[in-house]
């Protein structure tokens, strides 16, 4: 028994490192009360340094607000009443490849992109009931704060764009937002309100 138990360790040491860390895509560095992690069958409560996988679901309440790192170092903060899912995270910083594919299911996020934004053609999206986000490797909001309608921005970078089954358009100035609705194509790229962009951030700041 004792030498069997020896085996298994030796073996799990032996292991290379991306086995080990396959599904640790990144970990949460702040919370600001409740956060709910779904993860499989649990339900989990989120705490800071808290490792996330790939597939994870997460959930603030009324009151509080959840910022996470990935392995790239692209940050993410979710507002309060947000649910997130991390449905696909992959990055070779060798090979300087991505494919990312994430779900806001509701409330709001922003996202400042790591090393995956300053690849040549990073492949990182968020889908969302009304349409999917897509980066050029930027620093964006998006969320459903206003109505049902998707509000998106780019804070600052190279661009967003913004599809879904009835057109596509693209953000690349700082502060330009559109809103789009399931059955409609996003608005027109304009200038946000000082005040709209001011509420937007303040709803993910943490």
């Amino acid at each position: 028994m004792k030498f069997a138990l020896l085996f298994g360790l030796f073996c799990v040491l032996n292991l290379p490192t991306h086995t080990i860390a396959a599904d640790r895509i990144g970990m949460v560095t702040k919370t600001q009360g409740k956060v709910i992690v779904l993860r499989g069958q649990k339900r989990l409560l989120l705490n800071e340094q808290m490792q996330l996988q790939e597939g994870d679901t997460l959930k603030t309440s009324s009151n509080s607000k959840v910022q996470l790192k990935l392995r790239d170092d692209t940050v993410i903060t979710l507002a309060n009443r947000t649910q997130f899912k991390l449905s696909q995270y992959q990055y070779n910083k060798a090979k300087a490849t991505s494919n990312v594919h994430f779900e806001l299911v509701e409330g709001a996020f922003r996202a400042v992109t790591g090393a995956i934004g300053k690849q040549r053609s990073p492949k990182f999206e968020v889908k969302t009931k009304v349409a999917t986000i897509g980066i050029r490797g930027t620093d964006f909001w998006g969320g459903f704060i206003s109505s049902d309608a998707l509000d998106v921005t780019m804070v600052s970078g190279k661009g967003v764009y913004i599809k879904n089954a009835h057109g596509q358009v693209e953000l690349s100035v700082e502060g330009e937002g559109t809103t789009v609705s399931a059955q409609s194509a996003p608005s027109a790229p304009k200038i946000w309100p000082k005040d709209k962009l001011n509420t937007a951030i303040q709803a993910t700041a943490l």
